[in-house]
């Protein structure tokens, strides 16, 4: 059965395991530092919903929502995360806690990318995990 290009994912199963562990891991240490109100908005997303999503701001109306046609998620390595209440759901201040737990866990944030477009997507390196679990390490 085929899923809608205006379908979200957010099964976290659907990402490849070592991204499923990671993710699960930064959830617990963003909840160890007293961040409970995040969750995940999108993980995986076929290439038909990237297309779909590239086109929106470009031609198709709306807001540019991603500058690549060749996402990580597609790949099932990425997942994009939110803020809920109390705060705003992009709460600048509070992405940038997650994205230095991220970082200190060998994650990669978009937060830290030079010349995109989101603060939303985390996702694995490809060469190598740097995670703290030693045998999440792909060699």
């Amino acid at each position: 059965m085929s899923t809608s290009v205006t379908t979200t994912c957010r099964d976290l199963s659907k990402l490849l395991i070592t991204a499923q562990t990671a993710c699960r891991l930064l959830f617990q240490e963003c909840f160890k530092a007293g961040i409970k109100n995040i969750f995940i908005t999108e993980t995986y997303r076929s290439q038909e919903r990237q297309k779909y999503l590239y086109a929106q701001g470009r031609t198709r109306p709306g807001q540019i929502v991603t500058w690549t046609l060749s996402s990580n998620h597609s790949s099932r390595l990425a997942w994009d995360v939110a803020v809920g209440p109390p705060q705003s759901l992009y709460d600048v201040t509070l992405l940038n806690r997650i994205g230095a737990i991220a970082r200190k866990l060998g994650i990669t944030w978009g937060g830290d990318w030079v010349g995109t477009l989101t603060d939303l997507t985390l996702k694995l390196r490809k060469v190598g995990l740097f995670l703290k679990v030693k045998s999440l390490k792909e060699k």
